[in-house]
């Protein structure tokens, strides 16, 4: 499989498996972000979104909010039970704002009482959540596995876990526009001995935020303006290998069965896959288990809360916009990215997945345009439906996000991968 590198001056982090590496470029357009978040760039002299990670949270603005509301009814209503209603509404300010030792007023007077503990498999928002991908997919889990094909002090492979399968993840080094090795993706999951049920190249570009549009700043403004018009500011790409037990339970079986015997078989497959990669001379670098997880934060969106309109998905900071690219020829892959190149919008992801059906490989490619403003992004996702790049918007813009994913998932229901249903079968 050969690679090309995008035509760009900038490169994209100096590490694919720790995309928490900014390049001069990165930190010229993002002056106030942190190492670590480039794959989400931050408004001018914006912090960080409180209460998604342990901060001041929505409950605790509605108890500050209440407790406002009843020192004022109580200093308006006057007499014995105002006074009442004023020192209720002013203990509850205390005890939403005060904090001692970085630690609020409320949780030290609740530190004697025993605490519910959290139903397992229902993530709350903070480090462990996974954004918009357990958005779409609540029982996400992602699990560090023993693999004896890596380095003796290298940490384990990071495998994802969605209910219905397993799913590793092989990065490619920053900066490369990969060629859609059909050939060689196809060979393998028609010979391996695991029967994987899909691999997905996913390929995604930074451009430079729109500062310009909103503040006129004057950096972005020069870099669209340099001659061949804008480019990215950085490129990383992937391949996500998934296996099911639905359609191969003998791989998992013959590795004790059950949920770890699916992971060491996802491991199994993944270094075989990445062995032929290499011999192709496509070297690849496998993600543990935190680089996997700040991977599905960054490509979906951290926030993770929105709704679905029937053009796009409205989140709280980015706006998500899907299309459907269908691909010919893997020739027409390369081509789309390199037409993608030239996306103003913040983030443009490409993804393709690969299955094996009735002997035929398919391919189901979809593209989502991210941008701050909703706007820059529906005017990047009509310019591209305008060139005739992209030619249509899915109807189900969960599905377009779901296919943009690391994840791989197949566009078969787990009845047609069990044999249950032919494909195509009404549901």
């Amino acid at each position: 499989m050969t690679r090309t590198s995008t035509p760009t001056r900038p490169t994209g982090p100096s590490h694919p498996s720790h995309p928490s590496h900014p390049s001069r470029l990165s930190r010229l357009f993002h002056p106030g972000a942190r190492p670590g978040r480039s794959g989400s760039a931050a408004r001018p002299g914006s912090a960080a979104r409180p209460g998604r990670r342990g901060g001041f949270g929505r409950g605790r603005v509605v108890a500050v909010e209440g407790g406002l509301g009843l020192l004022l009814a109580g200093l308006a209503a006057g007499g014995p039970g105002g006074c009442a209603l004023a020192a209720a509404g002013a203990l509850a300010l205390a005890a939403g704002l005060l904090r001692r030792r970085g630690v609020h007023a409320d949780r030290r007077l609740l530190e004697p009482f025993p605490q519910a503990a959290t139903p397992a498999g229902i993530p709350e928002p903070g480090e462990d959540h996974l954004g918009l991908a357990h958005t779409l997919l609540p029982v996400l889990d992602v699990t560090e596995v023993a693999d004896r094909n890596l380095p003796a002090d290298a940490p384990g492979l990071g495998v994802l876990s969605d209910g219905r399968g397993c799913a590793a993840v092989l990065a490619f080094p920053a900066g490369t526009l990969p060629d859609l090795p059909a050939a060689l993706l196809g060979a393998w999951l028609d010979t391996d001995p695991a029967r994987p049920a899909a691999a997905q190249l996913l390929v995604e570009q930074f451009g430079p935020p729109p500062w310009d549009l909103q503040y006129g700043y004057r950096p972005t403004i020069a870099y669209r303006a340099l001659p061949g018009g804008p480019r990215p500011l950085a490129v990383r790409s992937w391949l996500v290998l998934r296996y099911e037990a639905f359609g191969a339970p003998e791989a998992a079986e013959r590795r004790g069965g059950g949920l770890a015997g699916a992971r060491a078989a996802t491991a199994a497959a993944t270094a075989r896959i990445r062995a032929r990669l290499a011999a192709a001379g496509a070297p690849t670098t496998p993600l543990g288990a935190p680089e996997l997880r700040e991977l599905l934060r960054q490509v979906g969106d951290p926030a993770g809360e929105g709704r679905s309109l029937p053009d796009s998905w409205a989140g709280i900071d980015f706006t998500h916009c899907c299309l459907a690219a269908p691909l010919d020829s893997p020739v027409e892959w390369t081509r789309l990215l390199h037409a993608l190149a030239g996306c103003t919008a913040e983030r443009v992801v490409a993804a393709t997945t690969l299955t094996r059906e009735g002997g035929a490989l398919r391919a189901l490619t979809a593209v989502r345009v991210v941008g701050m403003r909703a706007q820059h992004a529906a005017e990047e996702r009509a310019r591209l439906l305008r060139s005739g790049i992209l030619r249509e918007t899915p109807t189900d813009q969960r599905a377009g996000l779901l296919a943009t994913l690391p994840v791989a998932h197949p566009f078969r229901s787990p009845a047609e991968t069990a044999g249950l249903v032919s494909p195509g079968a009404p549901r």
